[in-house]
């Protein structure tokens, strides 16, 4: 299949694109180096040409309510008419796993975002062409929701079975692949939270750091602060409630890095 991947070079997307391209598919990845700009509408359409396949793996980290909503109803909206423009060709859409209590009460509005996007593409694209790919939070988001000062790390306690991007992009890979349609959901074996998992990480880090300079004086320790966060982020929200599992646990993963 020629698969048409938007947003291939964030962390996922580059991702998934080797894993199409191991498996024989040709890909076109599609990003705003080359020209294509799903927000704008730049691009899009012509990227698609000739493409069965177009997955959208488009993303902006904003917990803006109003900048989340804009971003995804328009990047979305813009691959769908895309879609319309070449009959026959699905449509493939990384989201993310939370349940709908999450988008109604959350403070963040990046899920308001998300659960608009779902929409659009719900409501342009005929629901044989689509499918919803629906990722729990990955181990590397972690990092990126860390907060550092000196040797201190703050960490929001938002309650996850988190996987490694890796391993989500395989399983996205795989559902393409298949010809998949529908609503999938992916997470990892276990069910835990932010924090613990920034104390693997950080205990990994200066384990590394220890081996290298062969004293473990020389890397100092650092101190996790849980910030709790109010409604079902912390609770059950953000727990696929029957996924696809990862066998990959966060301290098999950390070897692996």
């Amino acid at each position: 299949m020629q698969i048409t991947v938007y947003g291939a070079t964030g962390t996922f997307g580059r991702r998934l694109t080797e894993q199409l391209r191991d498996k024989g598919h040709s890909v076109i990845a599609s990003h705003r180096g080359v020209g294509v700009d799903t927000y704008r509408g730049e691009g899009v359409t012509e990227a698609a040409e000739g493409s069965d396949v177009l997955v959208d793996c488009v993303n902006d980290m904003t917990n803006n309510r109003h900048k989340a909503l804009d971003f995804f109803s328009r990047s979305s909206r813009s691959i769908a008419m895309a879609a319309a423009e070449n009959p026959g060709a699905a449509v493939a859409c990384l989201s993310i796993a939370f349940r709908p209590e999450v988008a109604r009460s959350s403070i963040l509005g990046y899920y308001q975002g998300k659960a608009m996007q779902e929409r659009v593409y719900q409501r342009l694209v005929p629901s044989d062409q689509l499918l919803m790919f629906r990722s729990a939070q990955w181990f590397e988001l972690v990092e990126t929701m860390t907060t550092r000062i000196g040797p201190v790390a703050m960490v929001p306690k938002m309650r996850v079975r988190a996987l490694a991007a890796e391993e989500a992009s395989r399983m996205m890979a795989e559902a393409i692949d298949a010809g998949e349609r529908g609503t999938i959901e992916a997470a990892g074996p276990e069910i835990s939270d932010f924090p613990t998992i920034a104390k693997k990480i950080a205990a990994s880090a200066s384990s590394r750091s220890a081996q290298s300079s062969r004293s473990a004086q020389s890397s100092g320790a650092t101190t996790i602060v849980p910030i709790p966060l109010p409604g079902p982020l912390s609770g059950e929200g953000l727990i696929p409630e029957s996924p696809r599992l990862s066998e990959i646990t966060v301290d098999e993963w950390l070897r692996m890095r």
